[in-house]
């Protein structure tokens, strides 16, 4: 480690602070320190309008601590540093395992609100975190630079003042360390937990849940399915988990941070994001200081920390436990309401296709075109199919179903919507067994073909492609699949045959 590495991370960083700077002041105290940057609203809620409106995925770069253009902005950090007011923040990543992170945000004093927005959202330190990950956040930095050091759990933010960047920062370093030093996996997917009575007997089920941005992750982790004591649902985590090898699972983050667009139709959501508590980001405010989560002429990137004992069925822990079930959802137009995934290498491979498609709200010039990100996450630092092969460890042994959720549209975008409630009916059916899957070949999944007082005649995709059209596509899909697979350079052999 050179010498100007170890001045900002070890040197600056154990010893006490400058006299002007703030050292883990209280969430009430950074809240004062905030309240000048706060949008007015009826509401009284905390609600800042950054100037970067989200994560800015083309400034990030990975690098080796000694490179020349990483250290150019290693001096300018320390320079900063030295020279400039800072509020360092301890907070901890995970709960409900041993592996937990001590998580050091150091930023800049005039955005009090991230080190309040950090604080707020994640856990407080405990002195049992066995590992370490540091971020430091310059927005006033003149240039957009976004620096990760994977081996020092270090990343820099230079020129944003988005939250979300910040957060993922300290998680992105997280699960990194996790994989590299613990075989274990930090996974963007949801998590909850439902106790079903089948056959007579109650059973506690594990489920995490899988899903580009758009594809409804979110929705199906509050989704309660309207279930009557003594079944129910525990909503455990939205965003990130850890699986360890043993298949066990926990949470990453002490209350969500979940995207607005759409909350206005999850009634559980809404109501916790108006609470006292809350924090929002990029959301409007109207003329009379109304809040308005449906209006996206400030950002269509709403955000908003909500307080996780805010949000009704919320699990009493953050440890999952083992996992039961995965749900892959994605939005396709040539693939069933739902599909069952028979075997280890096959779960591995839909996980490491990461698959969706783009939607029109993305990209209309690109509509239906295909997406795929390794296991659904944009955050894994280097070796993608170390990922996959560690994940497909993990389940190997072990008892789970996995399924392939389709929440998008089936024969095109003028086809048949599959509604949310459609997809938590076939959700709720496949946890009680109530769906007869059998073998495509041509999918290369099994499919449903009946449903318990269910009539899914009108999900059958003959509806909407010919046998030899659709035989085609799934072909041409399947050789596609294929062809981004044999991208992910030491990938394990059985994976890829899998498809």
């Amino acid at each position: 480690m050179t010498e100007i590495t170890k001045s900002v991370i070890d040197r600056y960083m154990e010893v006490p602070m400058k006299a002007n700077d703030r050292f883990n002041p209280s969430l009430c105290e950074l809240w004062e320190m905030s309240k000048e940057y706060s949008v007015p609203n009826n509401s009284g809620l905390p609600l800042f309008y950054p100037k970067v409106k989200s994560r800015s995925a083309k400034f990030t770069k990975n690098y080796e601590i000694d490179d020349p253009e990483a250290q150019k902005y290693l001096k300018d950090v320390q320079n900063f540093i030295m020279n400039n007011d800072m509020i360092k923040v301890d907070t901890r990543i995970g709960e409900g395992s041993e592996l937990t992170f001590r998580s050091r945000l150091f930023v800049s004093a005039k955005y009090p609100q991230l080190a309040y927005m950090f604080k707020k959202n994640l856990f407080e330190v405990n002195g049992e975190e066995i590992e370490q990950v540091d971020v430091i956040t310059i927005p006033e930095y003149p240039e957009r630079k976004i620096l990760v050091f994977p081996k020092e759990g270090l990343e820099l933010i230079l020129g944003s003042d988005y939250y979300g960047e910040t957060k993922m920062a300290a998680l992105r370093l997280a699960m990194y360390v996790a994989r590299e030093k613990h075989g274990a996996l930090g996974l963007h997917a949801g998590s909850k937990a439902y106790n079903l009575k089948i056959d007579s007997q109650m059973k506690h089920i594990g489920v995490l849940i899988f899903g580009l941005s758009g594809t409804g992750k979110t929705t199906l982790v509050c989704a309660t399915h309207d279930l009557k004591a003594p079944e129910s649902i525990e909503i455990i985590q939205d965003d990130i988990n850890f699986i360890d090898q043993n298949l066990f699972a926990w949470g990453s983050e002490k209350n969500f941070y979940v995207k607005t667009e759409g909350i206005t139709s999850q009634p559980l959501l809404m109501n916790a994001a108006k609470n006292v508590g809350s924090i929002l980001e990029n959301v409007y405010v109207n003329e009379r200081g109304e809040i308005d989560f449906d209006n996206s002429n400030i950002s269509t990137n709403g955000r908003a920390i909500v307080e996780r004992d805010k949000i009704p069925f919320n699990s009493k822990s953050y440890r999952m436990g083992k996992v039961d079930v995965l749900f892959f959802n994605t939005r396709r137009d040539d693939l069933p309401p739902i599909l069952k995934i028979d075997g280890v290498e096959k779960a591995a491979a839909i996980f490491a296709l990461g698959e969706s498609t783009i939607t029109s709200a993305d990209d209309p010039q690109r509509a239906g075109q295909p997406v795929r990100t390794v296991g659904f996450n944009p955050f894994i630092i280097n070796d993608p199919a170390k990922e996959v092969n560690t994940f497909k460890r993990a389940l190997q042994g072990k008892t789970f179903k996995a399924f392939i959720v389709n929440t998008g549209y089936i024969g095109g975008w003028n086809g048949l919507k599959i509604k949310p409630q459609d997809t938590f009916m076939f959700v709720e059916k496949s946890l009680r067994d109530e769906i007869k899957f059998e073998y495509d070949p041509d999918v290369g999944f099994e499919v449903p073909k009946e449903v318990k007082d269910v009539d899914i005649k009108r999900f059958d995709i003959q509806n909407f492609y010919s046998r030899d059209e659709y035989k085609e596509k799934m072909k041409n899909l399947r050789l596609e699949r294929i062809g981004f697979l044999k991208t992910l350079k030491g990938l394990d052999k059985d994976i890829l045959e899998a498809i």
